[in-house]
Formats: C-alpha cells, structure tokens, sequence
C-alpha cells in the first residue's frame, strides 16, 4: 500500500494507472480518509482490476512530494500513461475515490 518514490516514478514510467494519496502522519483528515482509501484498494486487487492504489507520506519523501507540487495533504493524484491525469486535494469519500478510479478506467 505505501509506496516508494522510486517505485512510483517507475509505475509513471511504464504507464501504469496509479492513484497515490499523499499524506502527513500529523493530518487530521488524512488519518479519517485512510481506512476508506485503503478498503477501495482493498477491493480494486481482490477484482484484479488494473487500477493501483497507494499511499505516500509527504514527512519522508519531501522532495519528491514537492517536485509533484504537493501543498496540501491530502491530496491524490492520478496517473495513467505516464502523466498525472487528476489531482483532488482534501479528504475524498469511498464513492469520491471509486469515481477516480472508474475515471483512470474509462480514460
């Protein structure tokens, strides 16, 4: 589920379809979102389906996080043939995340 910056910028690379919240260990909405994220994820393996979730901590991937213009957690970003399709900032219901996802699918 966490994800390194060196595994993410590979998955871009390759042109997977990657949703990525960014996240502090000090963040209210970011600790309430988390489970949600994570259930959705959850379920998108257990489908097989080819969209990936992963979660990044902003506190020890700060560069990375800044070069991805990171000003605010959490926000999520998706990704899909190489370029950041969507970025959302603040926390996002289950039908919120799903609709990121079905967006990567259809897109």
């Amino acid at each position: 589920m966490e994800i390194s910056s060196e595994l993410l910028k590979e998955k871009i690379q390759n042109g997977d379809k990657v949703i990525v919240d960014f996240y502090a260990s000090w963040c209210g909405p970011c600790k309430v979102m988390k489970p949600t994220f994570e259930m959705v994820s959850k379920k998108l393996r257990e489908s097989d389906s080819p969209v990936e979730l992963y979660t990044m901590n902003v506190e020890n991937n700060q560069e990375f996080a800044a070069q991805m213009g990171i000003r605010a957690v959490p926000t999520i970003i998706s990704f899909s043939n190489g370029v950041d399709v969507n970025t959302v900032k603040g926390m996002q219901t289950e039908s919120q995340i799903n609709d990121l996802t079905k967006q990567l699918l259809n897109g």
